[in-house]
């Protein structure tokens, strides 16, 4: 499992479900609508994300970044 960046864990709380699945295919549905490079972040994390089990998925903490 590779590890999420700082900027990665942004995009999965704002689409956090609770499934892995639910998750990706929330983030999947915003990729048209995003700017490039915001996409560019969504991809590379769905990517990462599509590699977890679904238990690997569960026991993580997801928590945004403060400003």
């Amino acid at each position: 499992m590779g590890q999420f960046t700082f900027e990665e864990i942004n995009p999965i709380c704002c689409y956090i479900a609770d499934t892995k699945e639910e998750t990706a295919a929330r983030m999947t549905a915003a990729l048209p609508f995003m700017e490039p490079e915001i996409k560019e972040l969504a991809e590379r994390t769905l990517e990462k994300l599509n590699e977890l089990t679904e238990e690997e998925f569960t026991a993580l903490s997801f928590e945004p970044a403060e400003e």
